[in-house]
């Protein structure tokens, strides 16, 4: 965090602060008025000139939050566009400069704030710009932002349960409301709109509204992740055994656990498929020991054994066999 400097003016009793950028190598500081001075930005050069700021800051203000002039001048700030801009924090502070010179952007702020961020993506560069577009009604702000305008667009954005802490989730959305896309529509029946739910949408689309989809996206991001890879194995496994149209397989299961089933049941399917055939001409010589026995964790030992193991966990890990006879890996049950 950088240290701040301010300048008071005891007549009208305003905060400025200033941001000192040349630490970071710039040629210039960052100068910010106070909330009731409109938020008006400067850079100023360490030969006096000073510059208009024409856009955002691209950080959030806890940046410079941190000392008693810094979170004097903050305290300006009606505390609910502060929170609301908090979700949002590379244009935060121009979406407050917006709100700050507008009343429009204001009440937009108060009332959907992604409308405000999706014209900062757009003009993080150009105030004017921004406040032009801040002017319009919200469907009309859509449609000049290349975006589906209806009001079941705003249904969608209304939905959306977000944390916005990724930058692709900003990019989930502009997707889905593409105008000529309209994909948001098939999340009509949802009641919330999360980071999963547009993941699962982007990579398997033909689960969105599904029964299992629907159950896939209510696991936390850890749980969501762990089960991308687990249904991508799935399909492959599909692919694998010969089945016929493994999608089709996959769309109609109505939870995890049938999915769960279905990855066991292709698992078997393709060890007896490849039960049959030869086996590798060092099939009989023993692994390399790379360490001492430990209670609860056994070497496999040769391939009989890995097909065993293979077996129990329902894996295809006799692939493994030439890279651990070559001494490259070693697998343990």
């Amino acid at each position: 965090m950088l240290p701040l400097a301010s300048r008071h003016s005891k007549i009208m009793n305003q905060t400025e602060i200033t941001i000192p950028t040349t630490m970071l190598g710039f040629e210039y500081n960052i100068e910010l008025h106070s909330w009731s001075k409109k938020l008006h930005g400067f850079r100023v050069f360490t030969d006096g000139a000073r510059e208009k700021l024409e856009g955002g800051l691209g950080l959030n203000l806890e940046f410079v939050s941190g000392n008693t002039d810094a979170d004097s001048w903050m305290s300006e700030i009606p505390s609910n566009l502060l929170h609301a801009t908090s979700v949002f924090p590379e244009h935060q502070y121009q979406m407050l400069w917006l709100a700050a010179n507008l009343r429009e952007a204001e009440q937009l702020l108060c009332s959907r704030p992604l409308l405000l961020a999706l014209i900062c993506e757009k003009h993080s560069l150009d105030n004017d710009a921004a406040l032009a577009l801040a002017r319009l009604g919200q469907r009309e702000i859509l449609h000049a932002l290349g975006l589906d305008c209806s009001k079941s667009a705003l249904k969608f954005i209304d939905k959306l349960d977000l944390t916005y802490e990724r930058e692709s989730e900003m990019a989930h959305v502009v997707k889905q409301l593409d105008a000529s896309f309209r994909r948001y529509r098939v999340f009509s029946h949802y009641l919330k709109v999360n980071l999963q739910a547009l993941t699962l949408d982007q990579s398997y689309p033909f689960l969105t509204g599904t029964r299992l989809g629907k159950a896939l996206v209510e696991q936390t991001h850890r749980q969501f992740r762990n089960l991308s890879a687990y249904l991508s194995d799935t399909l492959a496994l599909g692919h694998a055994v010969g089945v016929l149209d493994p999608i089709r397989n996959i769309e109609i299961l109505s939870s995890l656990e049938e999915l769960v089933e279905l990855h066991d049941r292709w698992v078997d399917e393709q060890l007896a498929l490849r039960s049959g055939d030869a086996e590798p001409i060092d099939a009989d010589i023993p692994y390399s020991k790379v360490l001492a026995e430990t209670h609860g964790i056994v070497q496999i030992v040769d391939y009989q054994d890995l097909c065993h193991e293979a077996e129990a966990q329902k894996h295809c890990i006799r692939v493994y066999h030439n890279r651990i006879a070559r001494g490259y890996i070693a697998l343990f049950a």
